[in-house]
């Protein structure tokens, strides 16, 4: 009998989604007109011409996308890419996924949109969810982007404590809305932050905000958290709002008890604890959500992304018991949770569920975390490389002072970019996040590539 080779054996134990996504990859990168080609810097500027505002990677390196293929994404000027952006990670189960693409168009051809009408398509997401949301988290109102979710979930705290103070931490970000951008950063535009809302340090031990050391600090910032809302909060808590591992600060995970004592804390001041599983729920991880390896069920969890699998739907979910106290709170949007983005929905789930890509991430995640763990060893702008699952990212640093660089992240994502792969970068910080329906042969052939452009700015340092 013939021997299988590794390669062979790979693919047969690959789930479907994973085995049609990754074979576009075989023939990519392709890159035949050096990056940004003339026809996507056309593109580029007709746009420019009639939008405002700054998007950082897309003026960085001004591509412009025609179509896409499972983990691949073709430029106008016939280029190849691998995706590991995926429409910051909204698009995980690889572009013009069939299955979502055969549920949309059924959708439309009976109804498209209602406004919270009951019909069969949103009571099956709803039961459908309820099956695999933690806890009793199992109450569920729908919107159409991110930012509205997370002013949803600050809805039901304010409705359910009466408080309107919100905790939040440094390096998380939930949106940009007025209120969500109180809970992270802010800039001209947004204004100042609204009164009522603290930003702390988190547990991110490899740059301890207090210089402490994870195996003698005894998790100070959580006794620090404590003690600092006890002196600025006026009684009137309503919620702690967290990353159970960061997205836009580069998938930080925090040490083992952190995520418990921010729960203590919750229930010890009567505040809701709420995560913001936008990035990591829906298996990405290496677990349904990323509280779950912790074992920590938090109040509310909001979410989406991977759900529509790029359709607009985002979702709030909250304990059962304040389903009455929530009744006349009105939680709708005019777009949240209409039929044709409740297929999208339903169909990414099934996906999900029937591939067991939350079990294919973790192996695959591990399998990139080790190489990418080599390549810090290996590369001394390299700082340290984290995430969990396929929510992976590294930090860069100038190689000879130590000290986190904006300009080296910015070099290496231009020449990652170069090369035919399309990561985000943030900062000092680039995302190297493989969509969840990835194989472990094209995501460790990522890695590589992502290693030659780091080799590449090193060697021009």
């Amino acid at each position: 009998m013939a021997s299988t080779s590794p390669e062979a054996a790979a693919a047969v134990a690959d789930p479907p989604s994973v085995a049609w996504a990754s074979a576009f990859a075989d023939d990519a990168p392709r890159i035949d007109v050096p990056v940004p080609g003339p026809k996507s810097l056309e593109m580029y500027e007709r746009c420019k011409a009639r939008e405002f505002g700054y998007f950082q990677w897309v003026d960085m390196a001004p591509v412009g996308f025609v179509s896409g293929a499972g983990v691949t994404l073709d430029d106008c000027d016939g280029n190849r890419f691998i995706d590991i952006t995926h429409g910051h990670m909204g698009a995980s189960l690889g572009h013009a996924n069939p299955e979502v693409i055969t549920a949309v168009e059924g959708q439309i051809r009976r109804v498209m949109h209602l406004r919270n009408n009951p019909n069969d398509v949103r009571a099956e997401l709803m039961e459908k969810l309820a099956e695999i949301t933690p806890g009793d988290l199992n109450r569920f109102a729908f919107y159409s982007s991110g930012t509205e979710a997370a002013e949803g979930a600050m809805r039901v705290a304010r409705a359910i404590t009466g408080g309107h103070e919100f905790i939040s931490f440094y390096g998380d970000y939930h949106g940009r809305t007025t209120g969500a951008m109180s809970t992270a950063w802010g800039n001209i535009m947004s204004g100042p932050r609204l009164g009522g809302f603290h930003t702390f340090p988190n547990a991110w031990c490899h740059r301890c905000e207090f210089g402490l050391e994870p195996e003698t600090c005894g998790l100070h910032c959580v006794d620090y958290l404590e003690r600092a809302i006890q002196s600025n909060s006026h009684g009137a808590l309503a919620g702690i709002i967290a990353e159970p591992i960061t997205n836009g600060s580069g998938a930080r995970v925090f040490p083992p008890g952190y995520l418990r004592g921010l729960r203590d804390i919750a229930d010890r001041t009567g505040a809701l604890l709420i995560f913001d599983e936008h990035a990591t729920g829906l298996g990405r991880t290496g677990a349904m959500w990323a509280g779950d390896h912790e074992g920590v069920v938090p109040d509310v969890i909001f979410f989406g992304k991977t759900l529509g699998n790029g359709y607009p739907i985002t979702v709030v979910a909250c304990r059962e018991e304040y389903h009455e106290k929530l009744y006349t709170d009105g939680q709708s949007s005019t777009h949240g949770g209409q039929p044709v983005a409740c297929a999208a929905a339903l169909a990414s789930v099934d996906i999900i569920l029937r591939d067991n890509l939350t079990a294919h991430c973790a192996s695959t995640g591990a399998a990139c975390l080790a190489f990418m763990n080599g390549i810090v060893e290996r590369h001394p702008a390299v700082d340290v490389a984290q995430g969990r699952g396929m929510q992976l990212a590294f930090e860069f640093v100038d190689p000879v002072t130590g000290e986190p660089s904006p300009d080296v992240a910015t070099a290496v994502f231009k020449a990652c970019v170069a090369r035919g792969v399309w990561p985000s970068v943030v900062h000092t910080t680039i995302r190297v996040s493989p969509m969840m329906v990835t194989s472990e042969r094209i995501a460790l052939k990522i890695m590589e590539l992502v290693e030659e452009a780091i080799a590449d700015v090193e060697r021009n340092l």
